[in-house]
């Protein structure tokens, strides 16, 4: 029943609500009610006081009878009042009542030393009952104590019907509970609009990650606040979008692989065959056989690169950082790059800023750096052109810079040339063109040693990188 996030939210924060108006109307009510009666003692005991001086002028002999009850008449006609008076031995010589019945009954009757003692010591007192069963239905009753010169002679008790005060209250209880009707239906609406709002882009991800699973990642939720649940949809789309990239990478990726391997296979299955069925003449094998050993030969570096790539990316492999000289790396890299070098007539510019340049990184994973990019120079280099190396420190980091004077990288393919498999087609030649995986191994080697490389080209004049490592002291032993 309660499986939609939407319908949670609805019933949750409506039942809070609904707590919150049920407490906060009984609350208001038993307020009103204690206030209501409150006052009206206090009405009452003003009324009593303020009736204390006509008593005491009509026991001296100053007031008829009269003109005090009409007073009384007043008093009742405002609060609904009946009065009485007692002496001190609690004797009522004085009642008034709307109902002449009842006043005449009351007259001359005797009260309980319980009901009256408290207000001839000087106290006011109120209750709320039918004052010793006199009265049929209960009443609100104050005592005031009578002073007839000064002293205290009797009390002066006034009682008014709790039924004309629970009416008042009635009409109280019958706003305040519309209220909070009213208030219970504005809050659904409202809650249905907050809810709505809530859970419409939690449930848009829940519906396009079904999507997802199933390979379509084409879908964005829609970001509608700034609030977490927007945040929370802002990057559940910026996941999406890697997601997508991801994906056509992985379809690049494969489609890119296969191709690279299916041209040196279907290169060795096509002279193997050729020499098994003698379509390649006897004095031709040998030739064959072996451009047949290089196509195997760059399918295995082509395998290698990929195991490197992988295990660098999943993090399967751990550095072991040496302290070497990398000057010494870079000459004996050329050495083993000078046939290649002197095939092109490559002129080589070597700028050592000191004669040893001590790093601290792995150096067997440098080597791997180092070898791809003086072959990237030297492959996309003049015929007759030029290979500048540089190494120099500065503060705590070493740098090394390989620079041709070649073709150069357009502007465009600057920010791809790390991806896997990418290839500057447009200034390459078919010849010249590698797998893409050199530099994408370069980057993640540089950056696992928590350093940087960069590339600076124009197209026409060149291509430089240059990668920063760790700095380090020579070695004790090398001293």
């Amino acid at each position: 029943m309660f499986r939609s996030l939407f319908i949670r939210l609805m019933v949750t924060y409506f039942i809070i609500i609904l707590i919150t108006l049920v407490i906060l109307g009984l609350l208001l009510s038993t307020f009103f009610m204690d206030y209501t009666f409150n006052m009206k003692a206090q009405e009452l005991i003003r009324e009593g006081k303020a009736l204390n001086p006509y008593i005491e002028m009509y026991s001296m002999g100053m007031l008829t009878q009269e003109m005090l009850y009409n007073y009384f008449t007043t008093i009742d006609r405002f609060l609904n009042t009946t009065v009485w008076v007692s002496d001190g031995l609690g004797y009522i010589w004085l009642a008034y009542s709307a109902s002449r019945e009842d006043q005449e009954k009351w007259e001359e009757q005797k009260l309980t030393e319980e009901e009256f003692i408290q207000v001839l010591k000087g106290n006011i007192i109120t209750k709320t009952g039918q004052f010793g069963g006199r009265f049929s239905t209960p009443v609100l009753t104050v005592g005031v104590p009578l002073r007839i010169r000064n002293r205290i002679r009797g009390a002066i008790f006034l009682h008014s019907p709790v039924q004309g005060i629970k009416s008042t209250l009635n009409d109280i209880y019958k706003n305040i509970w519309w209220a909070a009707f009213i208030s219970a239906g504005l809050s659904v609406l409202f809650l249905y609009w907050t809810s709505r709002r809530i859970s419409k882009p939690l449930i848009q991800m829940n519906e396009i990650s079904r999507e997802f699973a199933q390979g379509n990642f084409n879908r964005r939720v829609k970001v509608m606040t700034k609030d977490e649940t927007g945040q929370l949809a802002v990057n559940f789309n910026a996941m999406a979008d890697s997601l997508e990239k991801l994906e056509e990478m992985r379809r690049s990726f494969v489609a890119n692989v296969s191709h690279e391997l299916r041209s040196p296979l279907t290169s060795i299955m096509g002279y193997i065959q050729g020499v098994l069925d003698n379509t390649i003449k006897a004095d031709e094998r040998d030739k064959y056989l072996r451009i047949s050993l290089s196509e195997a030969q760059r399918l295995s570096k082509l395998i290698d690169e990929l195991l490197d790539l992988s295990q660098i990316e999943s993090g399967q492999f751990s550095l072991n950082m040496v302290v070497f000289d990398v000057n010494e790396q870079i000459r004996r890299s050329l050495i083993s790059q000078e046939e290649r070098i002197n095939q092109k007539n490559i002129d080589v510019e070597v700028n050592f800023e000191d004669e040893y340049c001590w790093v601290e990184a792995d150096m067997d994973r440098i080597q791997q750096v180092i070898l791809n990019l003086l072959d990237n120079a030297i492959k996309y280099n003049r015929e007759n052109g030029k290979l500048i190396i540089k190494t120099w420190k500065h503060r705590d980091k070493a740098y090394i810079k390989i620079q041709d004077k070649g073709v150069g990288i357009p502007k465009e393919d600057i920010v791809h040339i790390w991806e896997r498999f990418y290839q500057v087609d447009k200034s390459r030649s078919n010849k010249n063109t590698g797998r893409g995986l050199g530099l994408s191994i370069v980057k993640k080697i540089i950056e696992q040693h928590e350093q940087n490389i960069w590339v600076n080209s124009r197209l026409g004049e060149g291509t430089a990188f240059i990668f920063s490592l760790k700095s380090a002291k020579k070695p004790e032993k090398n001293r």
